[in-house]
């Protein structure tokens, strides 16, 4: 079992995409060839051995632990290498909830990975942390966000001023995902020509 953490936008949900795909990938690169049966499955979002366990509330109960995991990962992958569940928001998992997949990943069957996700990991239980290799995300800094705006102004014929790109790293707090979410933002209201000002 893996666990990723980190302040929101900070890439857990990416990494954890590309892991899986990578672990599946027939051509048995460290990256996914993105040509093979398995990486297409994956693009197209029908992947029979990756499961997206998300909550369905507010909280992820343990009859969505139960539905989602528990019952599942007695059977073994359908085609690929192993059976990996992604436990998005893993911290809006009940104790209960918690409690019923601790067994799980105290004897996980030789098939299955585990990767969960969270913003929050002092709300994941101690015993669940204790059976995860843990891998913790900081914050971007703001010199390397406005190095890749910088990079996607280019891509995309967009022109702005350094300073411009400064601003909005620094509204982004760390998190790529907003940066993007902002500079997109600017970018339509300024018709491609973003300014300090």
């Amino acid at each position: 079992a893996y666990l990723l953490t980190g302040s929101p936008g900070s890439g857990k949900r990416l990494i954890a995409d590309t892991f899986a795909k990578t672990l599946q990938c027939e051509e048995s690169g460290t990256e996914p060839c993105g040509h093979c049966r398995s990486c297409s499955a994956f693009d197209s979002g029908n992947h029979p051995d990756i499961v997206y366990v998300r909550p369905t509330k507010k909280t992820l109960g343990v009859d969505d632990v139960r539905e989602q995991i528990l019952e599942d990962v007695s059977l073994k992958q359908y085609r690929y290498r192993y059976k990996i569940y992604i436990v998005e928001q893993a911290d809006t998992m009940t104790v209960q909830a918690q409690n019923a997949l601790l067994k799980t990943l105290e004897e996980p069957p030789h098939h299955a990975l585990f990767i969960l996700a969270t913003t929050e990991k002092h709300k994941v239980l101690p015993t669940i942390l204790s059976r995860c290799q843990i891998y913790d995300f900081s914050r971007i800094s703001i010199a390397d966000m406005v190095e890749h705006l910088e990079y996607v102004s280019s891509c995309e014929g967009v022109t702005a001023e350094p300073e411009a790109l400064n601003v909005i790293a620094q509204k982004a707090d760390g998190g790529m995902r907003d940066a993007l979410s902002i500079f997109d933002q600017v970018v339509s209201f300024t018709n491609g020509n973003i300014t300090y000002q």
